[in-house]
């Protein structure tokens, strides 16, 4: 026989759990119970004659002979994910990605047709959604987020902070907003997600107005559903600039407001590292980079306009 291979399912166990940290992270990760990977890594101590973890109240600790093994076990196990990668995909490779929504639908994917001409033979699988990032449990390469990611063999940049202005389509709706009239018969309804309700909050408190007049507001499920309808002339949206900057620059939005509020809420694209990444995920690093400094200096033109409008709010 050419291989002396211990059981694949223990490898498995024992690769998961060095990268969890723990029987409980592996089990959520492998679906299966605490004690069969518990099992599955006794097993592998038995079959190789070492002892790969130290257990400790708070988790599993690898020793100096599991860290050597778990490196060579993870670096297969990457080997083995590409190539079955490679061959659903041909000869292009593929980087796995993760955005909320709005970032996905308003930022992004405009975009992407950029990146595909500079390379054709990179495939971006896009997921969204709005749950913590987790290199540990979910097969990606790359994610947007909004809090650090502290993980093994991950690393950050950030693109953009946040920072709101209120926006609209509506010539007599800006009107009113530039007065700060939210709240007479007439006045243009506010357009919010339920997630925005404190930075509304903020906003209004920023311009000494009364607290917003949500019930009289339209609530929509996303932020892109809010700029989609101040776009249609629906009402003033609180648009987070670099998702609205391209409606300012090209007017199919208008800045509702002179006052711009920033708060401490930086967007980060976070990616693998390491001996094994991949180099296209440097690619999509580089390009992304481009792409939000050339956002960034829009955003710098459009806040020195609001600043030189000195209309009261």
């Amino acid at each position: 026989m050419r291989y002396k291979l211990p059981p694949l399912n223990a490898l498995r166990a024992f690769e998961v759990t060095g990268r969890t940290g723990s029987l409980s992270g592996a089990s959520r990760e492998l679906g299966v119970s605490v004690g069969a990977v518990s099992r599955h890594v006794n097993l592998l101590e038995e079959f190789l004659g070492y002892r790969l973890f130290v257990r400790q109240h708070n988790g599993m600790v690898l020793t100096q002979w599991g860290e050597a093994y778990h490196e060579q076990i993870a670096s297969a196990f990457e080997l083995i994910d590409g190539a079955g990668r490679g061959l659903q995909l041909g000869s292009r490779h593929t980087i796995r990605f993760r955005a909320y929504t709005s970032f996905a639908t308003e930022w992004l994917t405009p975009r992407l047709p950029d990146f595909r001409r500079r390379h054709p033979d990179i495939v971006v699988q896009l997921k969204q959604s709005l749950n913590e990032t987790n290199f540990a449990s979910e097969p990606l390469d790359a994610a947007i987020s909004a809090l650090p990611v502290m993980q093994r063999d991950v690393a950050s940049v950030d693109l953009f902070n946040t920072v709101f202005v209120l926006v609209c389509a509506d010539g007599a709706a800006r009107f009113k907003a530039m007065q700060g009239d939210f709240f007479s018969p007439g006045a243009p309804p506010i357009l919010f997600a339920r997630r925005e309700i404190p930075f509304w909050e903020q906003y209004f408190e920023q311009m000494n107005l009364p607290p917003p007049p949500f019930a009289s507001g339209l609530e929509f499920d996303n932020l892109s559903l809010t700029y989609q309808a101040a776009r249609s002339g629906a009402g003033v949206a609180l648009g987070q600039l670099f998702l609205v900057a391209d409606d300012l620059i090209s007017g199919r939005l208008s800045p509702a407001a002179s006052v711009c509020v920033e708060i401490d809420l930086p967007h980060r694209f976070v990616y693998r590292t390491g001996r094994d990444t991949p180099s296209e995920i440097a690619h999509f690093r580089n390009w992304m980079l481009e792409q939000a400094a050339e956002t960034l200096a829009k955003m710098a033109q459009i806040r020195k306009n609001l600043a030189d409008l000195q209309v009261p709010s």
